[in-house]
């Protein structure tokens, strides 16, 4: 006892200290002396210390087993007042002086902070899961949004006009496929942000470029860009989450025509996309002749809230980048110059395995 790490305490069935080692001695700053004779509440805060020993006697009476050979996390009270975590296991044994228990007390007080550190950053990583997750959905959901209320004041206009036909009816068809758009963008997201699996399937990524192409023409036309797709041949079959895919390329598509609309192109407002395969992998590659990577940013291009762009919220390459890694692939940019080593433009690609 004497040379035990733990502190032990022995009590008699009158509930009264009569051994404490150097151990406890320590834990509770009481000397042996001050400690022996003393009731065994004395190391317990209220309302267990006026209760101890009615717990006792129910105890002897009833053999009911409370805390007798059950290890528990209670708290203690030093000399001092202050309060300790410990983990405490009480027995029984009999001897000279009758039934006694012995309490073994272990301090758990690095280990209660910590879990409590713990507790804290999970609590701040999901704070923080949350308010990358409301920053996706706001990025995800501007676009239609934008694209609606275009669409609504054209399909208004036609109305009063009186010369509806064909054209109103293209208008509110849009506007339905904008809507679709807006409750994907917000499912993709809550999935992305549960680590739910993508929904594998097997796709031809060409069709699934071509597509998206067409969708994302509609944002071009109004600022002037082309988009000029190269589809690779005999590409094999993808197996991915075409829904994530296309959320990619949108992104990558977005990015270009923003870039491309902030200055006076030199070399057109054309986006050049192209799809091949390559060990093992099939690559696409979105390329635009904007102002480039800034060299300050191009370390941080992939990280959350990272943009250059007044008003971005920078959250698209990082949830593109999640979504490839999420597919076994990956993600890059860099910028594309001439022969005189100028930079004109950027291109990003993503890479997934077949």
């Amino acid at each position: 006892m004497d040379s035990a790490f733990d502190g032990i305490v022995v009590a008699d069935e009158r509930g009264i200290i009569r051994s404490f080692n150097p151990a406890a001695q320590r834990l509770f700053g009481y000397s042996e002396a001050e400690a022996l004779g003393q009731p065994v509440g004395l190391l317990m805060p209220e309302p267990h210390r006026s209760q101890h020993q009615r717990y006792i006697g129910r105890y002897l009476e009833t053999g009911d087993k409370h805390v007798i050979g059950v290890g528990r996390e209670v708290e203690a009270v030093r000399r001092d007042g202050e309060r300790l975590p410990i983990y405490l296991v009480v027995n029984e044994f009999d001897s000279r002086l009758g039934r006694c228990f012995a309490a073994v007390l272990h301090d758990v007080s690095a280990e209660v902070e910590a879990r409590d550190l713990r507790d804290r950053l999970t609590r701040a990583e999901r704070l923080g899961a949350m308010a990358e997750m409301t920053a996706a959905v706001a990025h995800e959901m501007n676009r239609p949004l934008s694209v609606l209320a275009v669409y609504a004041q054209v399909a208004r206009e036609l109305a009063e006009s009186g010369s509806a036909g064909s054209r109103l009816v293209c208008a509110l068809q849009n506007i339905i496929e904008q809507t679709r758009q807006a409750g994907l963008a917000v499912e993709r997201v809550r999935r992305l942000f549960q680590g739910g699996e993508p929904s594998f399937e097997a796709t031809d990524v060409n069709t699934l470029v071509s597509e998206t192409v067409e969708l994302a023409r509609t944002d071009t036309s109004p600022q002037g860009v082309m988009i000029e797709f190269s589809p690779g041949a005999d590409l094999p079959t993808l197996r991915c989450d075409p829904v994530q895919i296309q959320q990619v390329l949108r992104n990558l598509f977005c990015n270009a025509i923003e870039a491309m609309a902030e200055i006076e192109c030199r070399n057109g407002r054309t986006i050049r996309v192209s799809t091949w395969a390559d060990g093992g992998s099939v690559h696409v590659a979105v390329r635009d002749s904007g102002p480039g990577i800034d060299a300050q940013a191009v370390d941080d291009i992939f990280e959350p809230f990272q943009s250059s762009k007044k008003d971005s919220l920078g959250i698209g390459l990082a949830i593109s980048r999640t979504i490839v890694l999420n597919h076994g692939g990956n993600l890059h940019g860099e910028n594309v110059v001439d022969s005189n080593g100028r930079t004109i433009g950027a291109s990003f690609g993503f890479a997934l395995p077949v």
